[in-house]
């Protein structure tokens, strides 16, 4: 019997010693369990904090992290960033330009003054082509409508700007100048010099206002002169001045 019993005894305290050993045993392995699982779950975290730089297909979570651009994008990208810093470029040298520009006074080349008159001047009309200096050469004559006195004027010369205005001065034999404004204007098909009125001389004398119509004549023209006011008429030749020497 107390073999028995020792032996019963002995089996109890056997399986007490193992429960006790199985206890310990699985309070030490659920830390460890617990632990394992934080540490995984970390790990996963981390993972997926790492993946969303980068466009990597996560199936577990059914779907894609796609922070970051193709090749062809990023190159795409480079290209966009390099034409607009040309672009800035340009526009930067167009304002430089725009500023040079706006610094600068065009003012347009006068025309020929010793050019001849053209075909192609006349029927365009264009006054331009009457710039400079322009010699009636017939001796002209005038006579005082008080005395009866006959005075010949061997130089008359118009000069003019690009636009038809101008001036004109007569000088006689005696040595007296008569001076004033002429304006040369397009009517009819013809030219026509405009005189502002009596056309003063230097002995307080003057000469009647005229009406001086020209047709052209080669690189010149043939003006008819008439005094309304007296009647008086004469022709005269208009050409190219001399250059003065």
């Amino acid at each position: 019997m107390r073999i028995d019993r020792a032996g019963i005894i002995g089996n109890s305290e056997i399986d007490r010693n193992l429960w006790l050993l199985f206890l310990m045993s699985s309070r030490l392995a659920f830390p460890i369990v617990f632990g394992s699982f934080v540490l995984t779950a970390l790990v996963g975290v981390a993972a997926v904090l790492l993946l969303r730089a980068c466009a990597l297909p996560l199936p577990f979570l059914n779907t894609y992290l796609s922070a970051c651009a193709a090749p062809s994008e990023i190159a795409t990208a480079q290209a966009l960033d390099a034409s607009m810093g040309q672009g800035l470029d340009l526009q930067r040298r167009i304002f430089e330009l725009e500023r040079e520009l706006a610094a600068r006074q065009c003012v347009k080349a006068p025309p020929d003054p010793t050019a001849p008159m053209t075909d192609e001047a006349w029927n365009a009309q264009d006054l331009e082509m009457l710039y400079g200096c322009w010699a009636l050469d017939t001796t002209y004559r005038t006579r005082d409508v008080d005395t009866g006195e006959i005075r010949s004027y061997a130089q008359w010369q118009m000069c003019f700007d690009a636009h038809g205005n101008g001036t004109q001065t007569m000088q006689s034999n005696d040595g007296v100048t008569c001076e004033g404004t002429v304006r040369a204007e397009f009517s009819g098909g013809g030219l026509q010099f405009i005189e502002p009125g009596n056309l003063a001389c230097g002995d307080t004398g003057y000469i009647h206002k005229r009406q001086i119509t020209c047709t052209q004549d080669g690189a010149g023209a043939i003006c008819e002169t008439l005094q309304p006011e007296t009647g008086g008429k004469a022709t005269v030749g208009f050409d190219r001045a001399a250059p003065p020497q």
